[in-house]
């Protein structure tokens, strides 16, 4: 979550009340599709329809809403809701806009009543509350709420299960005080919220708690059928690849990562900001990933205080050291996934994490505590000359990086192959091609200057554009440049009788740490480099070799169906992932 949203939600939650019917997991634990956001998602839903791109494809439920709903159309409540969202085109800031206004409503008791249990100030709010009272009494929202509860139930499975498997209230409390906490998880159903952490205080009772849906695209990219349904690009509102296996094991890992992240917030944020002179000197930390990619800089909140990714990076922390007692492979994807955004110092936290964990538990203090010493430890160990060797030595070559460059360069372009002999192919390469300049088109949206997005063929091509930041579309048979580079890759194509397998080039001694995702619910993540897959497809980023400040992106697959499996490059966090079906590997490498 957002490190100034955190504190935000800290003020304006001091009232929110544990809902009626939530499921306990425990009797300090709670996990519930919360009504305040369903009703709020019902209402949202009335005003902009099944395209709005925060809309969750939720099948019939979405009849059921239109037809128990659809006479309310033009209340007030869906009126308001227009008013105050539709002259804001930026996804992004209507997706702050969406987040606030759902987290407000978590301070108020269950609808119809939906009474604020602290006084409010935002006469906007108010009012749009008294209509939303009047929406839940004329429908009756809550039989609606109470008659759907089966088809939240898949959702609750996931979200129980992933509970089990680290019950916040037995983890934290070896480190945490908790003899006086709730932890309390509210979720939405139809709306895809921001994730979010929340900490009030109500009646005497600490709440530790998260709301909203974890962020399955940017930083947490989906990688399962239930993910690729729930998972929304709130910063472009492009459409995500059909790149996902079925693990329910995977769903509850990654429900499970997004809880101790915002849980990580809970318990550290507060003591950040009371060391906000240590965190001041440590601008420094954001500085360096700016540099390398100022456009991640620009579109991602969290870098925009200058310190936001260091409470990222406690959050994260947490993450790892929790999800390491559970599933220690899975707990090491998250950490290179967390390099891959600039995160430099993740190894360092969670080994800070482990050296203070055992402290605590030593000195029978609270981890939190600790949070001052871990930050002047933290500060100490990584000086600013140290900082920028480890964002060298740690941070991979990903399509997020070469992206970025680009947006720097100000031009990209898109390479399509001619030599496939069925003119058919060309074509359909060629109509890739396009669909892939139109996604960075609208991802480079928000960059301030023109990027130029070119398509050409692998033809018509000069040396001195082989030197610039390019997508390579197609595999060696289809694409010539393809062809000429493969020594270059770590991973080729290579025929074998009448089947194309893809495998490890020979020519490739980089240390690559690679994750393999099956649909496997014992082993959902095994740590190992196969690369030797039939019917794959694959996306990779590397330096240009013939100008190393500049990067290549390849997306290809065994025909051109595969190739276009990678249609929309932009969210990709691993420098490369093959894509077999039920079978899916993620592999990360430096080149400095």
């Amino acid at each position: 979550m957002k490190w100034r949203a955190v504190l935000i939600i800290c003020l304006i939650l001091v009232g929110a009340a544990l809902p009626a019917e939530a499921h306990n997991v425990s009797s300090n634990v709670s996990v519930e599709i919360s009504p305040n956001s369903e009703l709020f998602s019902v209402v949202y839903y009335l005003a902009f329809g099944r395209t709005d791109p925060f809309i969750i494809n939720r099948g019939s439920y979405l009849n059921e809403v239109d037809s128990y709903f659809g006479a309310y159309r033009n209340h007030k409540a869906v009126e308001m809701i227009k008013e105050r969202l539709g002259d804001i085109n930026s996804i992004p800031n209507r997706d702050m806009v969406i987040f606030n206004l759902e987290a407000a409503l978590l301070m108020c008791s269950e609808p119809p009543e939906l009474k604020p249990l602290v006084p409010l100030n935002d006469r906007w709010f108010l009012d749009f509350l008294n209509a939303l009272r009047d929406f839940a009494e004329k429908t009756d929202f809550m039989n609606f709420y109470n008659s759907h509860q089966d088809y939240y139930q898949d959702d609750l499975e996931i979200y129980i299960n992933a509970l089990k498997l680290l019950p916040p209230d037995k983890f934290m409390g070896k480190y945490v005080n908790i003899s006086n906490v709730h932890f309390e998880f509210l979720h939405p159903y139809l709306v895809a919220v921001h994730g979010h952490s929340f900490n009030p205080s109500i009646n005497g009772t600490q709440i530790y708690g998260a709301g909203g849906i974890p962020p399955l695209v940017r930083r947490v990219p989906q990688r399962t059928d239930w993910s690729h349904r729930t998972a929304k690009d709130t910063i472009f509102g492009l459409p995500l690849n059909r790149d996902f296996i079925r693990n329910r094991k995977l769903d509850e890992l990654n429900y499970l990562a997004f809880l101790y992240h915002e849980l990580g917030h809970d318990i550290t944020s507060e003591e950040l900001w009371k060391s906000r002179n240590i965190l001041l000197n440590l601008t420094y930390f954001e500085s360096i990933i700016e540099d390398d990619m100022p456009y991640l800089a620009r579109y991602d909140m969290h870098f925009w205080s200058n310190v936001g990714m260091i409470y990222e990076g406690f959050a994260d922390g947490w993450e790892d050291f929790a999800l390491s007692h559970v599933n220690p492979v899975y707990a090491n994807l998250s950490l290179w996934m967390q390099r891959a955004w600039g995160e430099f110092w993740i190894s360092e936290i969670v080994d800070m994490y482990k050296k203070y964990a055992h402290i605590s538990l030593k000195e029978g203090k609270p981890l939190n505590d600790y949070v001052p010493e871990m930050l002047e430890e933290l500060r100490r160990q990584i000086p600013p000359k140290k900082a920028e060797e480890l964002y060298k030595e740690n941070i991979p070559v990903t399509p997020l990086r070469a992206l970025d460059k680009a947006a720097v360069a100000g031009r990209i372009i898109v390479i399509y192959g001619t030599q496939n002999p069925d003119p058919k192919g060309v074509k359909y390469d060629e109509e890739t091609a396009d669909t892939v300049a139109d996604c960075l088109r609208t991802f480079y949206s928000q960059w301030p200057e023109n990027v130029n997005v070119e398509v050409k063929t692998d033809i018509n091509i000069t040396h001195e554009e082989l030197k610039e930041n390019l997508v390579l579309v197609g595999g060696p048979v289809a694409n010539k440049i393809v062809a000429e580079m493969q020594n270059y890759l770590p991973l080729h194509f290579v025929k074998y009788g009448d089947k194309w397998i893809l495998e490890k080039s020979k020519h490739w001694d980089w240390k690559v740490t690679s994750f393999i995702l099956r649909e496997n619910g014992v082993y959902p993540v095994l740590e190992g480099w196969n690369a030797n897959y039939s019917n794959a497809s694959v996306i990779m980023a590397i330096r240009n070799p013939f100008n190393p400040e500049n990067y290549i992106i390849w997306i290809a697959g065994t025909d051109r169906y595969g190739t276009r499996v990678y249609r929309n490059p932009t969210y990709y966090l691993s420098s490369y992932e093959i894509f077999a079906g039920n079978e899916m590997e993620m592999g990360f490498y430096v080149q400095s």
